[in-house]
Parts: C-alpha cells; sequence; structure tokens
C-alpha cells in the first residue's frame, strides 16, 4: 500500500506535515552577515515522520522519527545537512513499508510486527560529550550519530555500564568538571517507580550510579543541577496500566496530584533524598539552580496546566527548615515552555535567561500563518532575572520562532556575551530560516535561507569546531 499523510488531521499540509527526506545544502543562502567567529555546528532535532501516525493521538507531534539538522558556520558561510537517525524503529518500518509503532509510549498499540523491537525516536535532544554526540529520548538508551556526516553509529549503552533501561533527554553538563550529570526514569521498565541517577567523568566513564524512588508515575522530563545539589521535578503528567491498556498514549494531566521536587546532595545516596511538594504545576524544562547556604533556588518555565500559559518563576527549597512546601514567586511573563541560559553558568551564580515568547501586540499574518497565529513565538526575549529587565527581538510578521540557542562569543566571554541561533519557520516564503541574532543587543545579524521547509524541532545544541576531535576542511560530502 503507498504511503499517503493525505487528510491527516494533525501532518496533512503545511509546516506540521512530514518533510521525509535527507539533504545537503552547500553555501545557504544568507542575508546579513555571519560573525566571523561564529565557527562550528548547530545541532538540532526534529520530529519527522516517516510513515503516518494513527490520526487520533494527540500526542503524536512527540512521536515522530528523529531527524538531526546540522548548520555548519565557518568563514563567513553556512552549510545544511539534514539526515535521518537510523533507529531499530525506523529501519523495521522502512522493511514493511507502513506505520508498525503505535500511540506514544504504549506499546500495547504497536503491531505485531513492532514487538520486542526498541520503540526508541531518538527525537528529542541532542548532547556532545567526552567525543560523543548522542541522540536522546528518555524512553529508551541513546543511539550514536557521527557529528561530521550525521550517519547512525548505532545504540550506545556506555559499553554496557549503563544499569537502567533507560536515558534522559536532558542531562546536564557541568562546563568546568566537563562532568555529565544524568538520570532515567521508568529505569527498570515502563510503569516503574525507578529513577537512576549517572554522574559520568569527562572521559565518558560512569564514576558513580545512584537509585531511588518516585513518588507517583509522573513524567520527569528534566532536572536542575546546582554546585552541590541535584533537584529531580515530578509534575502531574501521569500514567498508568489502565491508561495504556485502553490505548491511549502514556500522559495525562491529573491537577489532584501535587508538584513533587527531589533534592539531593550531588555527591549523595538514596538516604539523602528529600521531596518537596507544591501545587500542580506543569514543567517540562528548566534554567538553572543555585545552592546559598540552605537553600536551593531554581528558575524554570512553569504553568498552572496544560491550558494556562507559562510564565519564569523561581522555586525554593529550604533544606534547613521542617517545612516540606517549595515556594515560588513571578519572575518574568515569557509565555514560552522553552527557555535557555549561557550553558557555560550551569549550577553556578547567573542571571540571564533567553526565552522565546508570543507577543500579540505585534503585527502578525494571520492569512498566511492560519492557526498557528495563535501560538506562534514571534519573539526572542533576553531576560535579566535579578533586575526583571527584558530585551526583545521581533523576528517578523509571518514568522514563527523556534528554540533559541546561546552561542558564546569566546571562552572567556562575559556571560550572554554571543550570539543567538534557532530555526524559524517562515510562512511568507513556506520555507525555513535560521537566524543568527547578536545576543546582547537582540538584533538580527544574519538569516541562512534554506530552499526547504524543516518541522518545528524539539531541541538544539552548538558545538564548536574547536570541540569536535577532527574539524572538517569542508563540509563532508
Amino acid at each position: 500500500m503507498a504511503v499517503s499523510f493525505a487528510g491527516h488531521p494533525l501532518f496533512g499540509a503545511g509546516f506540521s506535515a512530514p518533510g521525509r527526506f535527507e539533504a545537503d545544502v552547500f553555501d545557504c543562502e544568507v542575508e546579513g552577515e555571519l560573525p566571523p567567529g561564529l565557527h562550528g555546528g548547530f545541532y538540532r532535532l526534529q520530529c519527522d515522520f516517516a510513515y503516518p501516525p494513527p490520526a487520533n493521538e494527540w500526542a503524536s507531534g512527540f512521536n515522530g522519527d528523529g531527524h538531526v539538522s546540522r548548520f555548519w558556520f565557518e568563514d563567513g558561510r553556512a552549510h545544511y545537512r539534514g539526515r535521518y537517525v537510523r533507529t531499530e524503529r525506523l529501519m523495521a518500518e522502512r522493511a514493511a513499508g507502513r506505520r508498525l509503532f503505535g500511540v506514544y509510549r504504549n506499546r500495547l498499540t504497536d503491531q505485531p510486527e513492532a514487538r520486542g523491537l526498541n520503540r526508541s525516536a531518538a527525537n528529542t535532544n541532542l548532547v556532545w560529550h567526552a567525543g560523543r554526540m548522542l541522540a536522546l529520548k528518555e524512553d529508551a538508551l541513546p543511539y550514536e550519530i557521527d557529528p561530521h556526516t550525521l550517519r547512525t553509529i548505532g545504540p550506545y549503552d556506555y559499553c554496557g555500564a549503563l544499569t537502567g533501561e533507560t536515558f534522559s533527554a536532558h542531562p546536564k553538563l557541568d562546563a568546568e568538571s566537563g562532568r555529565m550529570l544524568a538520570y532515567g526514569y521508568q529505569a527498570r521498565g515502563e510503569l516503574t517507580d525507578d529513577v537512576v541517577f549517572y554522574d559520568i567523568g569527562p572521559d565518558g566513564r560512569i564514576a558513580r550510579e545512584l537509585w531511588l524512588k518516585a513518588p507517583y508515575p509522573g513524567i520527569m522530563h528534566d532536572i536542575a543541577v546546582s554546585e552541590r545539589h541535584v533537584l529531580l521535578p515530578v509534575v502531574p503528567m501521569t500514567t498508568s496500566r489502565e491508561r495504556l491498556e485502553a490505548g491511549e498514549p502514556m500522559w495525562a494531566w491529573d491537577d489532584r496530584l501535587p508538584t513533587m521536587v527531589g533534592v539531593f546532595p550531588r555527591d549523595g545516596d538514596a538516604s539523602d533524598v528529600r521531596w518537596f511538594q507544591g501545587p500542580a504545576r506543569l514543567t517540562l524544562h528548566f534554567l538553572n539552580a543555585v545552592s546559598e547556604g540552605d537553600v536551593v533556588r531554581m528558575e524554570l518555565p512553569v504553568s498552572d496546566g496544560p491550558r494556562a500559559p507559562s510564565q519564569i518563576r523561581r522555586w525554593s527549597f529550604d533544606l534547613g527548615s521542617k517545612d516540606d512546601r517549595f515556594g515560588e514567586e513571578l519572575v518574568a511573563a515569557s509565555s514560552s515552555p522553552l527557555a535557555r541560559i549561557d550553558d557555560r553558568c550551569l549550577g553556578h551564580p547567573y542571571r540571564t535567561a533567553f526565552a522565546g515568547h508570543r507577543d500579540p501586540d505585534r503585527p502578525m499574518r494571520a492569512d498566511l500563518m492560519g492557526r498557528a497565529a495563535g501560538f506562534a513565538a514571534n519573539c526572542w526575549q533576553r531576560i535579566d532575572l535579578r533586575a526583571g529587565d527584558v530585551r526583545t527581538f521581533f523576528a517578523g510578521e509571518a514568522v514563527s520562532l523556534q528554540e533559541g540557542c546561546f552561542v558564546p562569543r569566546g571562552a572567556n566571554a562575559p556571560e550572554g556575551d554571543g550570539w543567538l541561533v534557532g530555526v524559524a519557520s517562515n510562512y511568507e516564503r513556506q520555507a525555513s530560516d535560521l537566524i543568527v541574532a547578536d545576543a546582547e543587543r537582540m538584533e538580527r545579524l544574519a538569516t541562512v535561507r534554506l530552499p526547504f521547509r524543516l518541522r518545528s524541532g524539539t531541541h538544539g545544541i552548538w558545538v564548536g569546531a574547536e570541540d569536535l576531535p577532527s574539524p572538517p576542511q569542508e563540509p563532508a560530502a
């Protein structure tokens, strides 16, 4: 049977439709001038469906095949490469010529041919650590890819040292020590309450692991780390055996449950974990955390539920108090659930965040954007978390910005001194742009034009040319 996405209610047309291709574009068209100091690769992942997902699944947007894009910058030029992550899942479906895997993270809805196969779509985030680039999805172990060719090398389990069955899409890299702090939840199988935490050295060897129990089966998409502590939030997007047996995607919002945050020392054990609780909150991504005496504070985009607007708030945990409720205060009204920092500041005192934002007061071409005009992020914001000052970059009246990634001007540049890079959906061209903006002035420097559209991305990272083992003299053929 021939493949067709025609008529699919979510992915039939426009920027939501799958690209289903791999490409190389050498010497991309550039408007403006790329900074001469921008030398390296911006890598990002998107969910790009090879075969149509179930038509009635609300979570299908997170259930597509991992597709990596690399924008390589050198000498004022930009080159593009895009490749699928050749997961066991994707290759099985290619062999069958049809979709085999069912709704989001529910293997009970898979076709018989998919049983026993690795369900990972490797579609959420990338990490570069200890000379390896890993494509991550939190329900499975990583896939390794070549940072230059984007060729899929294969599943990676740290030479058998990973004892858990899952590995988060949001490990944290300590720029000062070179260590990676990672974890997995549902780590002994689906619906289990087991969480494993790994401390991985700069040589890529697992130095320590810690096992603990989650308070209930909620999503644990990200962690925050300070110099001395790890913070593990559990939010009331939850699941159950009954839900999976009913054929539903794994997660559902349940505001009867509290938000729980486990706080423990980076060198502690399971007996050191202290659980704090607060009102039901929906959050998936965190900015940073800082320990000040007995108090640990973290900033994060958070909302009061699936239909409530996101804001950046500050949560405080007093380890010297007997009160196990965390404090909460508003920091900024940025509306995007995606926000980033200067990654060199991880775990240390900092003041700058970069976030997407939808500004309804800016002009917007609803005639071109359709329903996307109701939720598109038309701005990036630079937020001073101490003073509350906000500087805004407006992308245009028919442009929807994806996550912005901060690139420092140099290894010793002050916090926030550098560039923001990120992909944008240009509804006037019906094609994708990559925007490079000055991260201090929040002004456009250059736009890299692609002759096609990319689906909305999940997350991206910057890897400087000096950090790659063998920087290419020219883009690989």
